[in-house]
């Protein structure tokens, strides 16, 4: 099968986005009419990744972030940057295809990328709200920040995330939220957090000015908040791993699908003093 034919397969199950609207969905390099030896879905299509991909034996990388440093993968202004050249020298090398599934992602029904951490966290049977957007509430048995933050961190295959609040605080709400990134729509998440009484609060990606300083002052202030951040493309990784298990349902059983961690982009340092 092609890649263009899986391309259209895929975006065919995922649905239409709205029309007008200016997507991102695009393949990023490579020829979509070649055969395609394999798949390999990921949420950054790294250069590591795509050297695990060439190792595996696949020639179709499937991501949801930009693949060269830019949101809409304009490459015009690296013209001469030697990590540009350097990455898509091995992209000719290895042959390897990248399209982009972010706005088709999202547009599934429901959320591709909500649904897929919620179904590999084992919390389906605690979502209370139907809709994925502009977060998820979940309902569960009473536990601890720090019992909820180990979840997170095995379902995500990270060594850790950043916390605000006692990781002994007891909790029985949690809310995956989206990015908060400086702008409005982290007032109306913050409202969602408020109308929803979420304790803890699990975003994609933070601004410290916003959500961080909100949750810090709900917590002087007596309110049981707290924040959980493993990262941008942590939170959204699970997603894109659930990938593979209903993909094949869509494109047929004969071409491989993998899953390939992009993993996470900070080491963790502790203080020597302490």
């Amino acid at each position: 099968m092609k890649i263009s034919e899986i391309i259209q397969k895929l975006e065919a199950y995922q649905g239409p986005l709205a029309e007008g609207v200016k997507t991102c969905d695009i393949v990023q390099y490579g020829d979509p009419n070649k055969e395609c030896t394999g798949i390999v879905t990921t949420c950054c299509p790294t250069a590591a990744v795509i050297q695990k991909a060439a190792e595996l034996g696949c020639n179709f990388i499937i991501g949801h972030e930009p693949l060269f440093f830019d949101g809409w993968d304009r490459t015009d202004w690296l013209e001469g940057n030697p990590t540009y050249l350097a990455k898509k020298q091995l992209l000719d090398k290895t042959g390897i295809t990248v399209y982009r599934t972010h706005d088709h992602m999202h547009g599934q029904k429901p959320d591709g990328i909500f649904s897929g951490l919620t179904k590999l966290l084992g919390w389906e049977k605690y979502l209370t709200n139907p809709t994925y957007m502009p977060g998820c509430v979940y309902q569960f048995p009473e536990t601890t920040l720090g019992a909820v933050a180990d979840q997170l961190i095995k379902t995500m295959h990270i060594n850790g995330l950043r916390m605000v609040g006692d990781p002994e605080m007891k909790v029985t709400r949690a809310g995956v939220v989206f990015h908060f990134l400086g702008n409005e729509m982290d007032q109306k998440t913050i409202q969602f957090i408020e109308e929803n009484d979420i304790q803890v609060i699990i975003p994609g990606e933070t601004v410290d000015w916003t959500v961080v300083e909100y949750v810090q002052d709900s917590q002087t202030l007596g309110k049981t908040r707290a924040l959980l951040n493993p990262g941008h493309f942590n939170w959204e990784e699970p997603g894109m791993e659930y990938m593979v298990q209903w993909l094949p349902q869509v494109i047929g059983e004969e071409i491989p699908v993998k899953f390939v961690q992009s993993g996470n982009q900070f080491l963790w340092r502790k203080s020597a003093q302490n």
